[in-house]
């Protein structure tokens, strides 16, 4: 039988609270803090829940409850929510057409995990949990999250994928992520319109890298100066938010990405922004730029794939100059919180991708001639902002 001990759940208690009355009335406004209350919470769930129900409820019903969302989300019985009224099971059935015994089913796991709130039986309120799931981009992001990894890796011996060609994604949908995507350009649309919205929710890079400072000053004074290329930027969404501060506008400031992901991009130009349609996996044709930044790209691909994209970017850096600025989670060497290791999986099934630590960022980036400057990251880490130059 397993056991906690009472007095330690009661230090525990008193730690929480101590904590809780020195927090700001909206906890929200101290992220520290706040990550720091949510980790003695789990440890307090953790220390008063039984091994079974742990794995139960946490492992063998998790997938149940994605496909509860994907069911509710798909049948628009969230969007009959949507109003913020109550509304019973054969309501929402009649609104939606689906059947009212199912309707209950489904919502007794979406209930009993505090997706959806049960006012009374059978009757139920949309939550903010629900409500962020009827924005189409947040619900295109579930859709495209639905990958068989542990076949895959069952059948290809538990080796971890290194090919997007053949990796996990392209085992369940017939073709790697971009193949796809430029089959079927709507795929691509929704998967963007999801990262868009990912990228919302994330700090600001430059909230955490000294930009004027780094960037903007002993820029190249020549005519056609480039100041920053974003190399696989898709919409341009960080370049729009970089050039709102007229003090950025230091040279020129470039977009590349594939063709297809810069449809909707002619209208950059008004902001001062460059669209050119460029492949990471060719040279890069911007010689001498102050910045080549990537967001979100490396920990996409796996080692070597990240090696060929990054010789193909060094050649264009002038030592003593260029910075290679990369805007990624990286993780602690202990103790990663569940958004890291969740992170790491969803690369390893989309991409054969993998998010990585420190010291497997300096050992990436070292192999192929780079020297890392330093790691600016947020208090809670994770996020961060690794600066590079040629090693001499």
């Amino acid at each position: 039988m397993p056991s906690t001990n009472r007095g330690t759940l009661l230090e525990t208690l008193r730690t929480l609270i101590s904590d809780v009355e020195c927090s700001p009335v909206n906890i929200f406004e101290d992220e520290p803090g706040r990550q720091k209350l949510r980790h003695q919470v789990d440890s307090l769930r953790n220390a008063v829940t039984s091994p079974l129900e742990r794995i139960f409820e946490d492992i063998f019903f998790q997938p149940h409850q994605t496909a509860a969302v994907k069911i509710a989300l798909e049948g628009k019985w969230l969007e009959a929510l949507g109003d913020g009224r109550p509304k019973t099971a054969h309501q929402i059935a009649a609104i939606t057409g689906a059947e009212t015994e199912l309707v209950v089913r489904i919502m007794m796991v979406l209930t009993a995990t505090g997706i959806i709130k049960e006012e009374g039986p059978q009757t139920y309120t949309a939550t903010s949990i629900s409500k962020i799931l009827l924005d189409p981009a947040w619900a295109n992001g579930l859709r495209h999250f639905m990958i068989n990894l542990p076949g895959y890796l069952q059948r290809n011996g538990y080796k971890v994928p290194q090919d997007v060609k053949t990796g996990p994604f392209a085992d369940t949908w017939g073709k790697n992520t971009w193949a796809l995507y430029k089959a079927e350009p709507w795929r691509g649309d929704i998967f963007n319109s999801f990262m868009t919205k990912w990228k919302e929710g994330t700090t600001i890079w430059t909230d955490r890298y000294p930009v004027q400072r780094n960037l903007c000053t002993n820029i190249d004074q020549t005519r056609n100066a480039v100041l920053l290329v974003d190399i696989g930027g898709g919409n341009g969404q960080m370049l729009k938010e970089f050039a709102q501060n007229p003090a950025n506008k230091t040279g020129r400031l470039i977009l590349q990405d594939l063709p297809e992901v810069l449809r909707f991009t002619e209208s950059l130009k008004d902001q001062g922004i460059e669209p050119m349609p460029y492949d990471f996996f060719t040279p890069q044709p911007i010689k001498g730029a102050k910045c080549y930044y990537f967001r979100g790209i490396l920990h996409d691909w796996p080692d070597r794939a990240c090696h060929e994209i990054l010789r193909n970017t060094v050649p264009a850096m002038r030592r003593d100059y260029s910075k290679l600025l990369l805007d990624e989670i990286v993780l602690p060497d202990v103790n990663i919180p569940p958004r890291g290791a969740f992170l790491d999986l969803s690369m390893m099934a989309i991409e054969t991708g993998a998010e990585r630590t420190s010291k497997q960022w300096y050992d990436l980036l070292g192999s192929v001639g780079l020297r890392i400057e330093k790691i600016w990251s947020t208090e809670t880490g994770l996020d961060s902002v690794i600066e590079a130059v040629v090693n001499k």
